[in-house]
């Protein structure tokens, strides 16, 4: 289904990337599959380079709290290196916001807010078992 997803939202048009270089601004990688199958589709369409930006720093735990993220080694920045994960993706180059860039753009200091499928710090104790099982949560309460 995402990869239908993928082919609906994406047309890339080879007489318009044809020799470019292309910068992707992505909101965030969290397995990696989505980017490179995007990055593909570029090259594909004739585009000579491809960066990639991403305006969140890396997902490297789950997120117990809404966030549907798989389990922390299906996290491609809980495994791999932001070089690891550019030679993935197939990126000429990869950049990520840092955690404190992304505060300083609230004009907060970040202790209101969560952050722990960026820090692994959760706003409370969550069992290291826990934290390795996706959807663990929703298995205990049913």
């Amino acid at each position: 289904m995402r990869e239908a997803g993928i082919r609906m939202k994406l047309n890339p048009l080879r007489d318009v990337l044809m020799g470019q270089r292309v910068v992707i601004v992505d909101d965030s990688i969290v397995r990696g599959t989505t980017s490179r199958k995007i990055v593909k589709a570029l090259r594909d369409a004739g585009a000579v380079e491809v960066h990639m930006r991403i305006s969140s720093p890396p997902v490297t735990h789950p997120c117990f709290y809404g966030i549907d993220t798989d389990s922390q080694d299906q996290l491609i920045a809980a495994t791999k290196s932001i070089a690891e994960i550019a030679a993935q993706i197939g990126v000429d180059s990869l950049s990520y916001l840092s955690w404190q860039g992304m505060i300083a753009a609230t004009y907060d200091t970040g202790d209101r807010f969560c952050s722990a499928c960026f820090t692994g710090k959760y706003p409370i104790s969550i069992p290291e078992p826990v934290k390795r099982q996706k959807l663990v949560l929703e298995q205990i309460a049913q």
